[in-house]
């Protein structure tokens, strides 16, 4: 099976930028986890389909942080990496 590929929007990037060393190296493990079973078939990701907004978005948890992203043809769109009482305000 071939792996996705993990975009990073601007936001994204500014916001993965800006946490510690030990903070990225987490989530990027737990992104390339995602772009091999994007599904997440085998359950080993904390996944979630959100509702409630007009485009279907998907979060994943890594500890205190949310990676907000959607899936497309392209691959993984990561829109958001924040914590957990900033990480839904933005959507619609």
């Amino acid at each position: 099976m071939t792996a996705y590929e993990v975009l990073l929007s601007t936001t994204a990037a500014k916001e993965f930028k800006s946490l510690q060393k030990i903070e990225q190296n987490r989530i990027r493990e737990k992104l390339n986890d995602l772009a091999k079973d994007p599904y997440n078939n085998s359950q080993r990701l904390d996944t979630k389909k959100l509702t409630g907004t007009s485009r279907i978005y998907y979060r994943l948890r890594v500890g205190d942080y949310r990676v907000i992203y959607f899936m497309d043809d392209d691959g993984i769109k990561v829109v958001r990496i924040a914590t957990r009482s900033d990480a839904y305000s933005w959507l619609d």
